[in-house]
């Protein structure tokens, strides 16, 4: 009898971890990003505590790049360009240009199709709007702050504004509407 018991809670938790994977399956697994030929990548480093500990160290003005191609950040590259993460008036842009962020990982297929809508859109957006793509894989501390439950998820920042959030994948249109409603109206 307790055999029997046994062999039923197996199966079962056997039955719910199959469902589990045939989900996580669908919804990501076996794809990748594709390639962006307008991908820059900067790997300078800074401590972002110590940026948190000395808000006399916060430059007035962020560098920007207005090239139109889409920015590959780390972690530090999104505390020094975007927003310092434990700041008690909440998330506060840097930067003088919007900005949207696209928070990906290379194992997410929506992630890779919206890869390639923003590859095609920045030039578009050149001089007005800044690209930037974060892989979250590599950037626990941005998932943890901005609550990352699903991806792909693009944050929007406006100067002197808050920032404003989309989860899913947007086609060219939705993104363009996105990035006009909360960006570029005043």
């Amino acid at each position: 009898m307790i055999n029997n018991d046994k062999m039923k809670i197996q199966k079962k938790n056997l039955f719910l971890l199959l469902i589990a994977m045939v989900v996580f399956t669908l919804l990501c697994c076996n794809s990748r990003v594709s390639s962006v030929n307008d991908v820059v990548s900067d790997d300078s480093k800074t401590d972002d505590y110590d940026i948190l500990k000395n808000p006399d160290k916060i430059p007035q003005k962020v560098t920007e790049d207005l090239s139109g191609k889409v920015i590959v950040l780390n972690e530090e590259d999104f505390i020094e360009r975007i927003t310092v993460l434990d700041n008690p008036k909440g998330f506060q842009y840097k930067g003088q240009t919007p900005c949207i962020v696209d928070l990906y990982a290379s194992w997410c297929r929506p992630c890779g199709y919206l890869s390639q809508v923003m590859s095609e859109l920045v030039q578009e957006y050149q001089g007005k709007v800044i690209f930037y793509k974060l892989d979250i894989d590599r950037a626990r501390k941005v998932v943890y702050a901005f609550d990352v439950k699903s991806i792909p998820m693009i944050l929007y920042f406006k100067p002197h504004g808050g920032v404003s959030t989309t989860v899913g994948y947007l086609n060219h249109e939705e993104l363009r509407k996105a990035i006009d409603e909360y960006l570029l109206n005043p």
